[in-house]
């Protein structure tokens, strides 16, 4: 993708596009009238059940449709009330036992309570149950995440739900709060089949109307939401991959939020005073995996010296307009436990060469190197960072040709475990815990859906274990200290930068916050004024 700019001239076909992007949208800006909010995505979302779907565009909708049992307080990773209302955690911390709302209802009519949340669990968690969701298709989900130390589960009435745990888990509430363990209404689920991941029920604030594909995802507010009507009639998420597009649908005001925020759209966001450019310290981490187990890859040297040819500095002033800062560590500086000695990988192109000719590297060196092909929240850059990767390998004697994917084509080729290239990678944090980041990332236990990069060290794999079990806090900023040193030595990624979470708005939405996670959380608070 290049760097188009207000007052650089656009191509025939890019105008082109802009133009078809503006008609398109007309019925949106139509409609906006009649309390419609219109969010931009850059990427067409998967699916939406929660329980067997993991990406970022479809955790946005997802957020907007369910409910989990915990939630985040608005804008934070802190742990509030969701469908439970208040708990209570043993002084051992292996019996969690929560006390759900009365009066919720799915969006199918369905009541929720504790016998309705314990038929959502055995879907999600027993491969025997007649409805389970490995029935549904490939599954990238959480459970052994979030449910791999529970022991038992159980309704101890109709508004009560009870956790024993095999063993303590200090992040077991936060990932309770994540949006992957939204609770799904088991009659829809039962009623879709293989098809539900297409037909989303639950308890949120908006109601699935249609998804077409490539094109838009239409929401209803829900009228009956226990936190009460959502300020907007209807939410939209309009797919627009083409950044210059959404830039322009934002300033007329056919959409009023632009959920992926490409890095060259920025001056022209913040020069437009009827815009508002929201940003925070984002939990993500952002670079390029290697695979950890293909020749030459398989030498840490290797990775390392793929790691000192990259001007990571210049890379966040050219690509990024101040908007990220360079990775140190595996993870990033708005995460508890991070470890601010840490100096990790410094330009240093000649000790790129030694490392390469230490080991034995035959030069030049080809390989592929994979992107997807719309900015990320982790990476508003989108592609882009492959071209400057490529440039900076080339000096050291490293020749990649980039290929190009659809984000769903992308996740599945590097989470299929078989992929053997380089190719981009990054993540945006799900619940304020480090162990959100080690875990998934680089815990060989998450693969082939996490862990991508195939690295296995089986001293990290069991201190990032040890780690999650640990509940008091000043111990566990020291194991996880020392995991970052370890994952950042074995370098099964070019470390790149960490990104700010950026978002725009139009000057007339009100009640829009970001949150940590980068999910449209509490979407029933937003409005548009007149």
């Amino acid at each position: 993708m290049g760097f188009p700019i207000n007052g650089i001239r656009m191509g025939r076909g890019a105008l082109r596009a802009v133009l078809v992007a503006g008609v398109a949208l007309g019925a949106c800006a139509a409609a906006h009238a009649q309390g419609t909010l219109v969010v931009s995505i850059a990427t067409d979302p998967t699916g939406f059940d929660p329980e067997a779907v993991q990406n970022n565009t479809s955790g946005f909708i997802m957020g907007a449709v369910h409910d989990s049992l915990v939630a985040y307080k608005p804008g934070t990773t802190e742990v509030a009330p969701g469908l439970a209302k208040s708990w209570e955690v043993s002084p051992d911390g292996l019996t969690y036992t929560f006390h759900l709302r009365t009066g919720v209802k799915f969006h199918d009519g369905t009541p929720f309570n504790a016998a309705e949340y314990i038929r959502t669990l055995d879907r999600q968690l027993k491969k025997d149950d007649p409805n389970t969701v490995y029935n549904t298709g490939p599954v990238e989900g959480y459970e052994d995440f979030t449910f791999g130390a529970v022991a038992s589960y159980a309704a101890l009435d109709n508004g009560t739900v009870q956790f024993k745990l095999k063993e303590p888990n200090a992040a077991f509430l936060n990932s309770l709060a994540m949006v992957w363990n939204g609770v799904v209404s088991y009659d829809a689920a039962a009623k879709w089949g293989k098809d539900f991941r297409n037909h989303p029920v639950g308890t949120g604030p908006f109601v699935f109307r249609e998804w077409k594909s490539r094109d838009q995802v239409a929401l209803d507010a829900n009228p009956e939401y226990w936190k009460g009507k959502p300020k907007v009639e209807h939410l939209v998420f309009k797919v627009m991959p083409d950044a210059q597009a959404a830039l322009l649908a934002l300033q007329r005001g056919e959409t009023q939020v632009m959920g992926d925020v490409a890095t060259q759209v920025v001056p022209a966001l913040r020069a437009d005073r009827n815009i508002v450019v929201l940003t925070q310290p984002g939990l993500t981490v952002n670079g390029m995996a290697m695979p950890n187990q293909v020749a030459p890859f398989n030498d840490k040297r290797v990775r390392q010296a793929l790691n000192y040819a990259v001007d990571k500095e210049a890379i966040n002033k050219a690509l990024y307009s101040g908007l990220a800062v360079t990775m140190t560590s595996p993870i990033p500086p708005a995460q508890w436990g991070y470890d601010p000695s840490l100096k990790g990988y410094p330009y240093d192109p000649k000790k790129a060469a030694a490392l390469l000719k230490e080991a034995g590297v035959q030069l030049p060196l080809h390989a592929e190197l994979l992107t997807y092909n719309t900015p990320r929240g982790y990476n508003p850059a989108g592609p882009d960072l492959a071209v400057a990767l490529q440039g900076y390998f080339k000096k050291v004697g490293v020749e990649v040709d980039i290929r190009k994917l659809d984000m769903g084509a992308f996740l599945g080729t590097v989470r299929s475990g078989k992929y053997p290239g380089l190719f981009l990678v990054g993540w945006s944090g799900d619940n304020g815990d480090p162990d959100n980041f080690v875990a998934p990332l680089w815990g060989s236990y998450s693969m082939p859906v996490g862990d991508t990069a195939h690295y296995q060290d089986p001293q990290v794999d069991a201190e990032m274990k040890a780690a999650v079990l640990e509940v008091d806090h000043d111990k566990r900023m020291a194991m996880y200290k020392k995991i970052q040193a370890q994952i950042l030595d074995g370098a099964p990624w070019v470390f790149v930068n960490s990104t700010l979470l950026v978002r725009a708005t139009r000057k007339n939405v009100e009640g829009f916050k970001l949150s940590p996670t980068q999910m449209f959380f509490d979407m029933e608070q937003v409005s548009l004024k007149p």
